[in-house]
């Protein structure tokens, strides 16, 4: 299991007791995350094969495509690992579509893609929506709509400003990404993962949220880290403090106000183990206001797992718990 020593951990009094569950996570599946690769590969793959020769619109046999939206963070750069070894290289599109010139993703997922060699020379892998999202911000800022306008200058933007252009910007991604699907035959795996799914922690309608067939649904960011080691996925995407790319400097654990490591035991423990709030306040020694915080994001978002697609079922969680 990875290191976790060094991180401060501030919503778990006792950290042994955070450590404790996170093990628990891990000791679902028995620890053998090379056999968690293999059923994930062989999932995939079953997906893939049914979809494989299927006719187009136009009655033509086209090989289906698998899609992924890749952003060079750790969720989606297994994803892709994932679908190439399951499907083969030539059978995955890895496509990053930044919104911004200064977005990292471009060069982490650049990485991603030099070391699976995917290099189609017929399609253009990075393909930039900055234009889509300034005209949308163009649109809205030309409306007679007192209070719709979005601010666009750095200094005065609000966290609504930021998070709107980043929402559509997640929701330009799935649109093209399905455009792209259309033409190619093909399907859109989706990148989430449960913590993220049980909080809410998506644009509706857009990334990672919105997918033909799910990868890491059941899977915790523990999880999804032992996976990339198994995959050997560049140290350089697995040291990266996860973000969703939104603006410069926004990271999730910033953003949700606990680290991964937190917010993976506490989503376990409620969601999964179906604990009872006072039990893990008083049993791990959890932060009230924490506990608290992550209820009120699950009630929040039902409407958001309302939208949930067929993914890989790994017999951890039940069906009806949406």
């Amino acid at each position: 299991m990875m290191s976790m020593e060094k991180k401060k951990h501030s919503h778990f009094k006792d950290e042994e007791s955070l450590f404790k569950v996170l093990r628990a996570i891990t000791a679902r599946i028995h620890h053998d995350y090379e056999g968690v690769k293999a059923r994930l590969c062989q999932e995939i793959r079953g997906y893939y094969e049914k979809i494989r020769q299927q006719t187009n619109e136009s009655g033509q046999r086209v090989t289906a495509k698998l899609l992924v939206g890749l952003s060079g963070g750790v969720d989606s750069s297994v994803v892709v690992y994932l679908a190439t070894k399951a499907v083969g290289v030539e059978n995955v599109i890895a496509v990053t579509m930044p919104a911004r010139e200064d977005d990292e993703s471009v060069r982490f997922s650049n990485l991603v893609r030099e070391r699976l060699k995917m290099a189609d020379p017929s399609v253009q892998y990075v393909i930039s929506i900055s234009e889509i999202v300034r005209k949308e911000i163009e649109v809205v800022n030309s409306l007679r709509w007192k209070g719709m306008s979005i601010c666009t200058a750095s200094q005065d933007q609000t966290d609504m400003d930021r998070m709107r252009i980043g929402n559509f910007s997640s929701r330009a991604r799935i649109a093209m990404l399905y455009d792209m699907a259309r033409r190619v035959n093909g399907r859109v795996l989706g990148t989430g993962n449960r913590a993220e799914f049980v909080q809410g922690y998506a644009a509706k309608y857009g990334t990672p949220i919105s997918f033909d067939f799910g990868v890491l649904d059941e899977l915790y960011k523990i999880d999804i880290y032992e996976l990339a080691k198994v995959l050997h996925v560049p140290r350089e995407i697995t040291a990266r403090i996860p973000s969703t790319g939104y603006f410069p400097g926004q990271t999730h654990e910033r953003e949700l106000g606990a680290t991964w490591e937190e917010q993976d035991a506490l989503a376990f423990l409620l969601f999964e183990k179906g604990r009872d709030k006072e039990e893990i306040v008083n049993e791990f020694e959890v932060e009230k206001a924490f506990v608290d915080t992550m209820l009120r994001r699950y009630e929040r978002s039902k409407d958001k797992r309302m939208l949930r697609q067929p993914h890989i079922k790994m017999g951890f969680i039940d069906d009806g718990d949406l």
